[in-house]
């Protein structure tokens, strides 16, 4: 029978071998997953915003039904998507609020309008959150804003903003 004999110095340098295979073979995983549903995986903007697409409109199908919780979920996976979408912004913004997580919905409305300025219901439901948050200054600056754009939606936040004040006196 034979027995096999390895010196310290080989056995030192194949565990050093491996450890350095097994350590490139993590890497190579974890950015494989980091790769799995980033938006670098989409050739164009056009590619992303049509993928982001899928989930918006999944988004306002739930948002119509009053789930909320799971449209949320549906927007940012679009905005995670498309990162420049503002309407999925806006309406990710929406369904925070309608959730009572006014911090959320405030910052989602700040991005929407951050890329795109003039997006009037981005403004509108901004307004209505700050309102919803006693913050009624800064909801008649809303307010200002769509008077500016000449926007119908002035009418609803001032509307909104009217009630809200009534119903917390």
């Amino acid at each position: 029978m034979k027995t096999l004999s390895i010196d310290k110095y080989s056995l030192l340098n194949a565990v050093s071998a491996l450890t350095v295979l097994f350590i490139i073979f993590l890497f190579a995983m974890n950015q494989t997953a980091y790769g799995a549903g980033s938006s670098s995986q989409y050739r164009s903007s056009d590619e992303r915003r049509e993928k982001a697409n899928t989930y918006f409109k999944e988004g306002e199908r739930l948002q119509e039904m009053k789930k909320y919780k799971e449209a949320s979920r549906k927007y940012k996976r679009a905005v995670d998507i498309d990162s420049d979408y503002a309407e999925a912004w806006s309406n990710l913004g929406y369904s925070y609020r309608k959730q009572g997580k006014f911090d959320w919905a405030v910052h989602a409305y700040k991005k929407a309008i951050k890329l795109k300025p003039g997006l009037a219901e981005a403004h509108e439901y901004l307004g209505e959150a700050y309102a919803e948050m006693g913050k009624f200054d800064k909801a008649a600056r809303e307010l200002q804003i769509l008077r500016e754009l000449g926007s119908d939606e002035a009418g609803e936040l001032e509307e909104f903003i009217e009630k809200t004040k009534a119903k917390n006196s």
